[in-house]
């Protein structure tokens, strides 16, 4: 049976969205309600498809527009939203997920990844959630990998940033700091470290390469690297407190 001249529309219009936004949208017909859904995998927000069917016309009106989130997304998304501290620490239930769905609901294009290292730690919890004989991640697998073992571990490198070369533009290389946390942290802050790479305080940073006898080479530069900066906090500080005591005794 040929389409009717309202399902080739919606189906030119399907197409028009899918190459501008490079995924695929599929029109599907619901006998049973006798309506049209738009529906598509990760991709735009749906305020931008539901846009664009209004602008099609106004028989579109009772056309629905359904984005599903892939395990990628969702993976993504759970690598973000535990580096910012908002994650609760489900393990492999529906809570989880929900509370992902809830957090990049509205967002655009939830499933790209901003920029090198955030895509080779996706790509590396996927491939760890990848496991038998199964070709694509668990979805709750991964959930489970990061409430158990945090993400520092899909750091793709732990080496540190070389000033004098190029390759720590990529973002890959840790910087001194996230350098000396990863190999001093601990106690809180190695779990601070582990859970959303948050890395210690400079000062700590410094002392404990300074007390450590076996510090390799790559430490103590790091280390040096981080001097300027805390210099710069400690003259802040001073100066704060010279201020503070200054109005203190002129009061008198």
């Amino acid at each position: 049976m040929p389409p009717t001249s309202r399902e080739a529309r919606l189906r030119r219009l399907a197409e028009r969205l899918g190459t501008q936004h490079r995924v695929k949208v599929e029109p599907l017909f619901d006998p049973a309600r006798k309506s049209w859904t738009l529906r598509w995998y990760d991709g735009p927000a749906v305020a931008a498809v539901r846009s664009a069917l209004t602008q099609d016309g106004p028989e579109n009106a009772a056309v629905l527009a359904r984005r599903d989130l892939t395990t990628r997304a969702l993976a993504l998304a759970a690598i973000r939203e535990t580096r910012a501290g908002a994650l609760h620490r489900w393990v492999g239930n529906w809570g989880q997920r929900y509370h992902l769905e809830q957090m990049i609901g509205d967002r655009p294009y939830p499933e790209r990844t901003a920029d090198q290292r955030e895509e080779r730690m996706l790509t590396r919890l996927l491939a760890a959630a990848t496991t038998g004989s199964s070709a694509v991640p668990d979805e709750n697998r991964a959930f489970e990998l990061i409430a158990r073992d945090g993400i520092a571990w899909l750091l793709p490198e732990h080496r540190l940033t070389e000033p004098d070369r190029a390759d720590g533009a990529d973002g890959l290389a840790l910087s001194p700091i996230e350098f000396l946390t990863s190999r001093y942290a601990t106690a809180e802050h190695r779990s601070a470290w582990e859970t959303a790479l948050t890395p210690m305080p400079l000062q700590a940073a410094v002392a404990a390469v300074r007390a450590d006898p076996d510090a390799a080479p790559e430490a103590a530069r790091a280390a040096l690297a981080l001097l300027p900066t805390l210099r710069a906090e400690r003259t802040e500080e001073l100066d704060l407190a010279e201020s503070a005591l200054a109005r203190l005794a002129a009061e008198a």
